[in-house]
């Protein structure tokens, strides 16, 4: 009678699987760095944003979303920027600095949206939506703007059931990241930097 209890709880309540988003190295890269200091503002929500919904009858729980981006977006500007330092406040900042910086960027996310489909070969839709601000010392908003980083993968057979959809959202993670940082690079002030650079 146990087991028999047992097999009707998995049954109905099917399996949970946690997903790995991977951290890649962003594709962005410029010859020469902007010589600038530029801060970056991780807000608590955004670093330990996660998000566990059901599909096909099991929970799917990408537990590190938040986490990766953060690490995403510093690893981005850095690519470009003299120096990314952390900060723990948006301007204007209520703390005395030891350095100065020229501008703050604060991503945030909208939305992670998934799916999981019925055969493993078949699309893994993956989508994650930024948005973020820059802000120049006075907390005037520099740029605002809406990112969707794109994932979808074609699945292939595996014995995992975390491998495709891990794939699909690592890759949306990087694709929206460097899409952040292409239009970081077309605001007027960063070009007419580079021009005089």
């Amino acid at each position: 009678m146990r087991l028999f209890v047992t097999l009707l709880i998995v049954f109905y309540t099917g399996c949970s699987h946690t997903i790995i988003v991977a951290s890649r190295p962003p594709e962005k890269r410029i010859e020469e760095k902007i010589p600038i200091h530029i801060g970056l503002y991780i807000s608590k929500e955004f670093k330990n944003y996660k998000v566990s919904q059901p599909r096909l009858g099991d929970m799917w729980n990408y537990t590190n979303l938040g986490e990766v981006s953060s690490v995403q977006f510093k690893l981005g500007l850095e690519r470009i920027f003299h120096v990314v330092e952390m900060v723990d406040e948006k301007p204007p900042f209520t703390k005395p600095r030891k350095t100065i910086l020229y501008a703050v960027v604060e991503p945030t996310i909208d939305m992670f949206y998934f799916n999981i489909p019925p055969i493993d070969v078949q699309m893994y839709p993956a989508r994650i939506y930024y948005h973020i601000t820059v802000y120049d010392m006075n907390g005037r908003i520099l740029l605002t703007q809406s990112i969707e980083g794109i994932g979808d993968t074609k699945g292939n057979q595996s014995f995992s059931f975390t491998k495709n959809p891990s794939t699909s959202a690592s890759k949306a993670v990087e694709d929206g990241v460097n899409k952040a940082i292409e239009a970081i690079l077309t605001m007027q002030e960063i070009k007419a930097m580079q021009e005089n650079n």
